[in-house]
């Protein structure tokens, strides 16, 4: 039996983890620095491994997972290209990257407060939580090296 409110979220949760993943493979694309493009590169395979993780959990649910991002995400990458072409470019990265992980941790925490998410979903998202959080923090660190 499928709970569908539940998939529904998580599909939401999930779409927006490959959206991270795509802006943080382009942000380690357009990164002038070594020191950036691998921390980009490190957290694109974050995201990857947190998307397939909630794979599983909707397939768990009884749920089908989606397989891409958003339409909105598409837009952004092409922001990226734009803004990387007339700015520096670890700037863009960064400032893209910020964004992106502003929307997913509002994501997360609006999934959270759902009365309909399952305990299990919320231990994953809760423990997931705390590195997107970490994340935010040495973004901002990012920011302030390039100023």
């Amino acid at each position: 039996m499928t709970n569908k409110a539940s998939t529904d979220i998580m599909n939401d949760i999930l779409e927006s983890l490959i959206d991270s993943t795509d802006g943080y493979e382009k942000a380690a694309e357009i990164a002038d620095r070594a020191t950036f493009k691998n921390f980009f590169t490190r957290r694109a395979a974050s995201r990857r491994t947190m998307a397939a993780s909630v794979r599983d959990e909707i397939t768990k649910l009884g749920g089908t997972p989606d397989e891409d991002g958003t339409i909105l995400a598409s837009a952004h990458r092409v922001f990226m290209n734009i803004s990387s072409a007339v700015k520096d470019s670890d700037d863009a990265a960064i400032e893209a990257v910020d964004t992106g992980e502003d929307h997913l941790r509002s994501k997360f925490e609006r999934a959270l407060e759902r009365d309909d998410l399952p305990a299990s979903c919320k231990t994953m998202l809760r423990n997931y939580q705390g590195e997107l959080r970490a994340d935010g923090r040495l973004i901002d660190h990012l920011e302030d090296t390039t100023t």
